[in-house]
């Protein structure tokens, strides 16, 4: 019993639970060109299916925020894995669109509830130079989930259907509802001592929270765009559906050794911002050289990009942190996850939109660096409005 109220046995149900959310993100992309073909999607219809996993945050975090203290954080975590559950198996089942729709937006209902809450338990269990290790193992699932959905379960799909990732990624968030509700894990640390008085945030607080929220979520909206569009784009090149496949997933397997180095860094004074700059900078470079290189590069291209693309990750998700009151965190992250949200909604639906307005696979690929760029931009935006304030 002493290990599940431990700080390792709620960081390792933190990474099951985020690795599990990135099989269920990456669930249609697993299923591909299948899926497409069986509801008779054009792939501004895929993109908007793969965005639909964050519809609901865009119209329900702030109110969410609110009322977060009140719902209570492990209550609420429990309550989105089994909307989670309950939507990956309407949409295994879904005969028809509008099913499949429904079920996604009710896997988006579950991951609201997860990421805001899940966020708010590990910033107020972790503080000061803790939290970039502790935000390395929170961000380290999300990847590793997509990863392993991209690399293994295309290959079902031939012979067990476009269903089968959504019931593989059921049965993982089944797994990981028993590991969150065992895993008692620390305490909420005491707050420090703050100046700041009432429950609504301030103005410099709220765009701060603007600036974070919108830097992490194009930040995430490049990475579901390219490891969504990346594929499809390399089987237009030449590659085979599992060559094509394996050279994506390269880019979220690099995360596993780049992240934890990352956060490593990022806790060196001096370090993190000249890291998150310059690794973003690479990250740009190797994927534009993707849909420009010789297809052969793919792989070592994706993992390139995959490596720069986390080191800074840790960096980029602790914004948040530092943009609020720890005592209205909660608030404030209502505010922050809205435009999350809007990004990783928007990102997809419109570089697939872009795909079918130019008839080109390589499109949402140049999309997905300009996203990018445009989140390290706001990055520099922040620290410069924090170091004025």
């Amino acid at each position: 019993m002493g290990f599940l109220k431990s700080a390792t046995a709620f960081l390792l149900a933190v990474f099951i639970l985020r690795a599990a959310l990135g099989a269920m993100f990456q669930a249609p992309g697993a299923a591909g060109p299948t899926l497409v073909e069986a509801f008779a999607l054009d792939w501004a219809g895929f993109g908007t299916l793969v965005g639909l996993f964050w519809l609901p945050g865009l119209f329900l975090a702030y109110p969410l925020g609110l009322v977060a203290r009140r719902l209570g954080d492990r209550r609420g975590v429990l309550l989105g894995l089994v909307l989670l559950i309950l939507g990956a198996v309407v949409s295994a089942h879904a005969e028809d669109i509008t099913l499949l729709i429904a079920g996604r937006l009710l896997m988006g209902l579950g991951t609201l509830l997860v990421i805001l809450l899940l966020t708010k338990m590990v910033q107020d269990r972790f503080l000061g130079r803790d939290l970039f290790p502790a935000m390395a193992v929170y961000v380290l699932g999300w990847p590793l989930g997509i990863a392993a959905a991209q690399a293994a379960l295309p290959g079902f799909v031939p012979d067990h259907g476009w269903q089968f990732p959504y019931q593989v990624a059921a049965f993982g968030a089944g797994v990981t509802f028993i590991a969150v509700a065992l895993a008692r894990g620390p305490e909420p640390r005491a707050l420090p001592i703050s100046n700041a008085s009432g429950s609504a945030l301030t103005r410099d607080e709220f765009r701060r929270m603007c600036l974070a929220g919108a830097c992490w979520a194009l930040v995430n909206g490049a990475y579901m765009v390219l490891v969504s569009f990346a594929p499809p784009m390399l089987m237009a090149r030449g590659l085979g559906l599992a060559e094509a496949n394996f050279a994506t997933s390269l880019i979220s397997w690099s995360n596993m050794l780049a992240v934890p180095l990352g956060a490593w860094l990022a806790r060196r004074a001096g370090v993190a911002g000249p890291m998150a700059i310059g690794a973003s900078l690479l990250a740009m470079l190797a994927a534009l050289a993707l849909p420009m290189a010789d297809v052969g590069w793919a792989p070592f291209l994706g993992l390139l990009h995959g490596f720069c693309y986390a080191l800074p990750i840790t960096v980029f998700s602790a914004l948040a942190a530092e943009a609020v009151a720890p005592e209205r965190r909660a608030r404030g992250l209502g505010v922050y996850f809205v435009w999350f949200y809007a990004g990783c909604t928007g990102c997809p639906a419109f570089a697939g939109w872009l795909r079918d307005v130019t008839g080109s696979a390589t499109v949402p690929i140049f999309f997905a660096v300009v996203a990018l760029g445009a989140a390290l931009a706001l990055y520099v935006w922040f620290r410069r409005d924090l170091a004025r304030g």
